[in-house]
């Protein structure tokens, strides 16, 4: 897709932070854009601000509801007769341990980041296939879509799941002869987000965050979170990579998850995976070492 101008492009979670960006850019090329974002006031002054850069539209919906996600799509169709590139972007974080992460906490986390794309291909894909003309359904995943850290069990888990459901949308798409519909995975590190705001990390559950917080290793993996959020990749060099990427109808991109360390973990991981040798002993060995010093 090398020519962005009246294409039309729908972002889900597209009222803050890398959404927004995300939508901002596929203005800034000449598309038009659809937002979508559960938060009614974010959602109004989103659509304000981005309106001076082109046309876009605003669509209140839960991403982790399959109507709304349908009647998006329907909107956009309804108002601009057509959809281009979908960028399934909505997402959440929660620190948590396995065994105590409530069940409405992973089912937060699952129908943000998870339920939301197979909704947004379910919605989508088949009005593009009958389109017939140039498409492209982006997903947001995440480093942590191939790798694994303590704490990030909902997180990881949702992030390799999207990882898998876009790779099998591609080769689908190949296998049954659909020809106009490109598809690209973007796995960023740290971005500078809202990913850590209350909003993105409670799902309406404070008294489990006043819980997990009380966990050192949680309290830690949240604090370092924010601050890399802070310190994190800039949007704006997000969304070059990310529509780069979509021009040049790659299926991956890694914005800011290409040091060397980032690598090793995520090479370390998916061989030990493919050869049977658990890497994690090497991953966690630098943490229990700094929880031994801080208890001496």
């Amino acid at each position: 897709m090398k020519d962005w101008k009246d294409k039309v492009v729908v972002v889900t979670g597209g009222a803050s932070g890398i959404g927004y960006s995300l939508a901002e850019g596929a203005l800034e090329r000449g598309a038009k854009v659809v937002i979508s974002d559960i938060r009614d006031d974010t959602l109004v002054e989103a659509v304000s601000a981005l309106s001076a850069k082109g046309e876009v539209l605003g669509v209140k919906g839960d991403v982790s509801k399959y109507e709304d996600v349908e009647a998006l799509a329907q909107a956009a169709v309804d108002r601009f007769g057509k959809v281009n590139v979908l960028v399934n972007n909505a997402g959440v974080f929660a620190a948590g341990v396995t065994w105590e992460v409530s069940l409405e906490q992973y089912e937060w986390v699952i129908g943000v980041n998870q339920r939301s794309v197979i909704h947004g291909i379910k919605a989508f894909v088949p009005r593009m296939i009958a389109q017939g003309d140039e498409c492209h359904v982006v997903t947001v995943s995440s480093g942590a879509g191939i790798t694994v850290n303590p704490g990030f069990c909902s997180y990881s888990m949702t992030k390799h799941a999207v990882v898998a459901l876009s790779e099998a949308l591609w080769l689908d798409l190949k296998t049954q002869g659909v020809p106009n519909i490109g598809v690209t995975i973007v796995m960023p590190g740290v971005v500078q987000s809202k990913i850590m705001f209350p909003e993105k990390t409670s799902g309406g559950l404070e008294g489990e965050v006043s819980a997990r917080l009380g966990n050192p290793v949680l309290a830690a993996v949240e604090a370092s979170m924010r601050d890399a959020v802070d310190n994190g990749l800039p949007r704006s060099e997000l969304v070059k990579l990310v529509y780069g990427a979509v021009e040049a109808d790659n299926l991956y991109v890694l914005p800011n998850f290409t040091d060397e360390a980032s690598q090793a973990v995520a090479q370390g991981i998916a061989m030990g995976r493919a050869t049977a040798n658990n890497f994690y002993p090497n991953l966690i060995a630098p943490l229990l070492e700094q929880m031994k010093e801080a208890a001496r």
